[in-house]
């Protein structure tokens, strides 16, 4: 397979795509809401609509108060009723719990089986429960095998990955029969970060392909693996090579759902890409920092016509100085420059691996979204989280409310550049220009203007050559512009 062009999209092109949405639908993420306690230290969350003692929405996480030993706990997500004990004993590991949901409203008793780690045996294995009428069953492990196994990873459509000697290991569920697939090595040696599709609802169907990182020759190697219903698993492809990446997954969501994510480091500095499985494209975020950004992108469901991959969010751990905060950014396309992301965390402690879930869904147009991290206090970590609201509705192109349109000249510039817009009607405007670390260095205008074109003209020669960005919000959206400054 071709190894596919590097691509650093268009702010303003983008913008066009989505500036429908961006107007009426942006959504503002709530205050940061503690999910668990700061005594003891609680990591790994998972979400899913489960037919528990109610249908609805449940989290199991790891739970643990000294090094000796960790449980998994659950509860319903909205309500505040106590969390209870998943599978717990003294001296024992369970973690990383990963729910599937296998009920979909069948007649079958079987309601949803919950996956896990545990080092029980004294070996780390995999084992599973299942959910029915009369409650949980009593532990089962996947595989009868004595191998130590790893970075266990399921969806909701059954299917499995681990890592197993070094190996990526595959299984699937079948929902209907409740038997398991034999497990397939969909690779060996210097593997790591297993990841397959993360089909939130049933219309997302099941994407049979695995994705990780393989070190080759000091350099990593994005593969993807795909399974073909007549031939089997196909060849695996290498999409990205690069010096160093880690943190793969796969988005989650309601819409489109074979978007990778992933760090990168470029000899200089980390950034963060995107890959889209539809149309076989890398693409690269703009943004940049010296740590990496752990991201994760959350696919939403939009109802409009568009050749790129759609709208969504994303999230990742900023460091700006000496503050490390979870920020995500609104409903773009493609992620945008720092300056147009929301600081959720807002907080003074360490916080790590933040993770989107879909929460509540009012219609297939109207849901909430779930953006769950791990924050440090008290010397434990706790979960705490934040949700947005999203209402988009089926809407043609055609119909989009009109976006003000900035024009510069000449782009790439020395010196000084003109900067043009036309508005329609009277508006408040504010004209400013970031630079690639999000940080405001000027203001040109700001205020109510008439209708009309309007010109004005910004002078970079002070500021050192390469990327900046002009911005304009106004009632129609908001709008922005790449510009290149050189010497």
């Amino acid at each position: 397979m071709k190894k596919p062009d590097l691509f650093i999209p268009s702010l303003f092109i983008l913008f066009l795509l989505v500036s429908n949405l961006l107007v009426a639908q942006w959504p503002v993420w709530s205050d940061p809401v503690s999910i668990t306690d700061s005594v003891s230290d609680n990591i790994n969350p998972n979400i899913r609509l489960l037919q528990f003692t109610s249908y609805d929405f449940y989290i199991f996480w790891e739970k643990s108060t000294d090094t000796l030993s960790s449980a998994i706990y659950y509860k319903n997500f909205y309500e505040d009723d106590e969390p209870q004990v998943f599978v717990g004993d003294d001296g024992v590991h369970y973690s990383n719990p990963q729910p599937v949901d296998t009920w979909h409203g069948q007649w079958d008793d079987t309601l949803f089986y919950v996956f896990y780690e545990s080092d029980i045996e004294g070996f780390d294995n995999i084992y599973y429960r299942v959910y029915n009428s009369s409650g949980f069953t009593e532990p089962t492990p996947l595989t009868e095998t004595t191998n130590e196994k790893t970075e266990l990873l399921c969806n909701n459509s059954g299917r499995i990955v681990w890592m197993e000697q070094n190996r990526i290991m595959h299984s699937k569920l079948d929902e209907y029969t409740h038997v398991f697939e034999e497990p397939f090595v969909i690779d060996s040696g210097n593997c790591s970060f297993p990841s397959i599709v993360q089909t939130d609802i049933e219309w997302s169907g099941d994407i049979p392909v695995v994705s990780w990182i393989k070190v080759l020759n000091d350099s990593s190697h994005i593969m993807i693996r795909r399974q073909d219903k007549k031939d089997g698993w196909l060849d695996a492809e290498t999409i990205f090579t690069g010096d160093s990446c880690t943190n793969l997954s796969f988005c989650t969501g309601m819409g489109q759902s074979g978007i990778l994510t992933w760090d990168y480091f470029n000899d200089t500095s980390w950034h963060f890409l995107y890959y889209d499985l539809e149309d076989d494209q890398v693409y690269i975020s703009e943004n940049s920092q010296q740590k990496p950004f752990q991201p994760r992108y959350y696919s939403g469901a939009v109802f409009v016509k568009s050749k790129e991959f759609g709208p969504g969010y994303t999230t990742y751990v900023y460091q700006n100085n000496d503050t490390i905060d979870i920020y995500t950014s609104g409903f773009y396309s493609f992620n945008p420059p720092v300056y147009l992301y929301q600081n959720i965390s807002k907080s003074d402690n360490p916080v790590k691996h933040p993770q989107i879930f879909t929460g509540k869904v009012e219609s297939p147009c109207n849901y909430y979204s779930i953006n769950i991290w791990e924050e440090k206090e008290n010397d434990h970590w706790q979960l705490k989280y934040s949700t947005a609201f999203i209402c988009l509705s089926d809407i043609e192109e055609k119909n989009e409310p009109e976006q003000v349109q900035l024009i510069t000249t000449p782009n790439p510039f020395c010196g000084e550049v003109e900067i043009s817009f036309l508005l329609n009607r009277s508006d408040d405007v504010t004209l400013s220009v970031y630079n690639t670390a999000g940080v405001k260095i000027k203001t040109i205008e700001q205020g109510k203007l008439g209708a009309g074109q309007h010109i004005y003209k910004w002078n970079g020669s002070k500021y050192p050559a390469g990327l900046y960005f002009v911005q304009l919000q106004s009632v129609s959206g908001l709008t922005t512009q790449k510009m290149i400054l050189t010497k």
